[in-house]
């Protein structure tokens, strides 16, 4: 009896020992529709960059300051800008003058018409009755057509004045504009995280000179493979885990799924099978709690 037994206790713990090496052999699954995909905290940012060219007089605030919308961010010096204008407003004016100067060549022509006009139709009169020589209606008709003539020349030079006065006004309105540009405004309040120039330095049209960060939009964006990417729904609440924050767990939804896939994780090596491409996925935190920075590494949970 006792053989019996230990010939059962023996074939007890054979089963469990196979059944253990099978669990640890067969590889673990998450339940279906749990995944994790590492990805990175991103946030809406501004560059502040000039749209001219010029050298830099003050910056207002440095890295780590706070800059509200529409608060003056870069101050370009404007010396040039401010003579360009008043030059600009001077031409204006004297093409405004000129238009004022061809309006009355453009009277006084009409009155000279008028008068040679009775001129002509007196002389004629005279020559009918023979009082006058040919030669005297000659010079008046000559006379009246002149004075059309001078006409003919005054509207066109009114109309080539107020073609001027246009381009006067467009030179203006740039002229304007480009001193406008000599201050830099923010178009979102945040968190300034570069200062790439300092006063004193040229800097050219489009080159960032500050970055501001809306920190209270912020998200994590992670790159899905196509393989699991039909789990995701918009709207799907996600766990938000920041390696930087250990034991610190944050909420949030899926906001956005790119339609096109973008690069692959996988090629083809062997042939005969596609790559396995990735699709941009967008998550919003529900409550940042302002302890979030852009840059960090964040590991979203799906169907958790």
């Amino acid at each position: 009896m006792n053989k019996q037994l230990k010939k059962a206790v023996a074939l007890t713990i054979a089963a469990v020992a196979l059944a253990a090496s099978v669990f640890y052999i067969m590889p673990h699954r998450p339940a279906k529709g749990v995944f994790q995909v590492t990805g990175i905290v991103q946030a809406t940012e501004v560059n502040l960059a000039p749209r001219i060219s010029e050298r830099i007089k003050e910056i207002k605030f440095h890295e780590g300051d706070y800059a509200k919308a529409g608060e003056t961010a870069i101050i370009l010096d404007d010396r040039k800008q401010a003579a360009e204008l008043d030059q600009a407003q001077a031409n204006l004016e004297v093409e405004q003058a000129a238009v004022v100067s061809a309006a009355a060549a453009i009277e006084k022509a009409k009155v000279k018409i008028k008068d040679t006009k009775r001129d002509l139709e007196r002389n004629s009169r005279l020559l009918e009755k023979n009082l006058i020589a040919q030669n005297d209606v000659d010079k008046a008709q000559t006379a009246c057509d002149m004075a059309v003539a001078d006409l003919n020349g005054a509207q066109a030079q009114k109309s080539l004045a107020e073609a001027s006065v246009k381009q006067a006004q467009a030179a203006l309105k740039v002229a304007g504009t480009n001193l406008e540009d000599t201050v830099v405004h923010p178009t979102l309040s945040g968190v300034v995280t570069l200062r790439a120039f300092e006063p004193g330095e040229m800097v050219s049209a489009g080159s960032t000179v500050l970055t501001v960060v809306d920190l209270s939009d912020i998200w994590v964006r992670v790159d899905v493979e196509e393989t699991v990417v039909s789990r995701i729904k918009l709207g799907d609440a996600v766990s938000i885990k920041i390696d930087s924050l250990p034991g610190q767990e944050f909420g949030g939804h899926v906001s956005e799924i790119n339609s096109e896939g973008e690069f692959a994780t996988q090629r083809d090596v062997k042939r005969g099978r596609q790559d396995i491409k990735t699709y941009r996925v967008k998550v919003k935190l529900d409550e940042p709690k302002g302890m979030l920075k852009e840059g960090m590494t964040a590991t979203v949970g799906f169907g958790e």
